[in-house]
């Protein structure tokens, strides 16, 4: 037999026993009723959200929710499926789900309160505020080039774990003492996991009352906002939290994603040929952390993580984006300054290769992803999460969406995840319509 013929009978092998019998074995799950509300006009979305169920561009048998706030008010609130399959417990309205580096948007947000205050200046060395980490090179590192992901700080001297992240002194001695992987300013690479203990520290230098970015979280934004999200979940609220589940995804997923994502045909030639380094020490470093079976232990999920553990439902990261959209005012008081968030809709630096990501095309502004828009419109700006988790601003339309979801999609990054593409688009031409009308 050729070896054409071997490799071809082991291809088609591993397509039977992994994705074809599997099949035949597991529960079916039919298409979930779509719950909640959508405001006249915005009816389209409910379709387009169920339509994704239909497709399978979502699945039944984990769950999701879709938010959308337009011009100050919500006008989609959207869930459907399972919180819990194996409990059947069904997804609910106040469901929060784990929202992994969508988290990122809340935490670099304290930092950009600060700096509303006064009480930091993005242009000075993190040095000045934080002594200890003008060690190893990092003298001269500002506090934007921390927040866009050019420290070099993406691995830190010691491997992370839940005790380290419970041990602050501890962890702000490693990053404190870490050496960057590349010349700091020089290029982005994107610090997953370790931005998150790097914010943290600074923000408990800079806050006069040293609170941690989940402290400053809950009594900066989440009660005076009515914003429905913690950074190191409360065990009281455990019970809202929908179970994570890694479900396999169809033959039919992984072709689409490899003709139409970009950042996964990206990582799959990486993968073939062995240029992995920088992702490969980023998951080594992260160790336990990144095992994220482990964010089902509620005694984890309530250790604070400010890149990668915050929960909440889709209806406050929508709020959130949508107060920021609508330039940060919120029934007389203020999330964030027009000031600042003129700078993220208006930076035009462009995008540049990230090293982390696959030399895919990126830009931060103080920590939030922008996406430049056609026609010299603002750049949209927020966080993209694992899986599909998904909160941004769109200040050309006055939107703010939240999309989470526990079905981990394969080309779940940013607008590529066909879901999230979908219900966008639903939502912009309905808007479109509306300004004609």
């Amino acid at each position: 037999m050729s070896f054409l013929r071997q490799a071809l009978l082991v291809a088609v092998t591993a397509v039977i026993v992994g994705i074809i019998v599997p099949s035949y074995f597991k529960p079916s799950y039919p298409v979930p009723e779509i719950f909640g509300t959508v405001a006249p006009g915005f009816e389209e979305v409910r379709e387009v959200f169920r339509k994704n169920y239909v497709d399978g561009w979502d699945n039944p048998e984990a769950g999701s929710a879709f938010s959308v706030c337009h011009k100050g008010e919500k006008v989609v609130d959207l869930w459907a499926g399972y919180a819990d399959a194996e409990a059947k417990r069904l997804w609910r309205k106040d469901t929060m789900s784990i929202i992994f580096s969508t988290t990122k948007g809340f935490t670099v947000a304290c930092v950009a309160m600060l700096a509303d205050r006064g009480l930091i200046d993005f242009t000075k060395p993190v040095a000045h505020y934080w002594p200890e980490f003008a060690q190893k090179g990092k003298e001269k590192i500002t506090v934007q080039q921390l927040l866009e992901h050019e420290a070099g700080l993406s691995v830190i001297e010691e491997k992370l774990s839940f005790g380290l992240l419970k041990d602050r002194d501890a962890m702000d001695k490693i990053l404190a003492r870490s050496e960057p992987q590349w010349e700091p300013g020089t290029r982005h690479g994107y610090h997953a996991i370790t931005i998150g203990p790097l914010v943290d520290a600074l923000v408990r230098r800079v806050d006069p009352k040293k609170r941690t970015v989940g402290q400053f979280v809950e009594e900066e934004i989440r009660k005076p906002f009515g914003i429905d999200v913690y950074i190191g979940a409360p065990l009281t609220e455990y019970h809202r939290v929908g179970r994570l589940v890694n479900l396999k995804e169809r033959l039919t997923d992984v072709i689409y994603t490899c003709i139409h994502t970009p950042f996964f045909r990206k990582y799959l030639i990486e993968k073939l040929f062995g240029r992995l380094e920088h992702n490969t020490a980023i998951t080594d470093n992260c160790d336990e952390v990144c095992d994220f079976d482990r964010m089902a232990d509620p005694d984890k999920l309530n250790i604070e993580l400010a890149s990668a553990n915050g929960v909440a439902t889709a209806r406050a990261v929508a709020k959130f984006y949508g107060i920021l959209a609508n330039g940060g005012m919120y029934e007389n008081k203020t999330l964030l300054s027009k000031k600042i968030i003129d700078e993220y809709i208006n930076d035009r630096r462009g995008l540049t290769p990230d090293l982390v990501l696959f030399d895919l095309p990126m830009r931060w502004k103080y920590g939030m992803d922008l996406i430049p828009q056609p026609n010299e419109e603002g750049n949209l700006f927020g966080a993209p999460g694992y899986g599909g988790q998904m909160g941004y601003a769109d200040p050309n339309n006055n939107l703010g969406i939240g999309f989470i979801s526990r079905y981990m999609s394969p080309s779940a990054f940013k607008f590529e995840d066909q879901r999230i593409k979908s219900l966008y688009e639903s939502v912009q031409r309905i808007v479109e319509k509306k300004k004609r009308t």
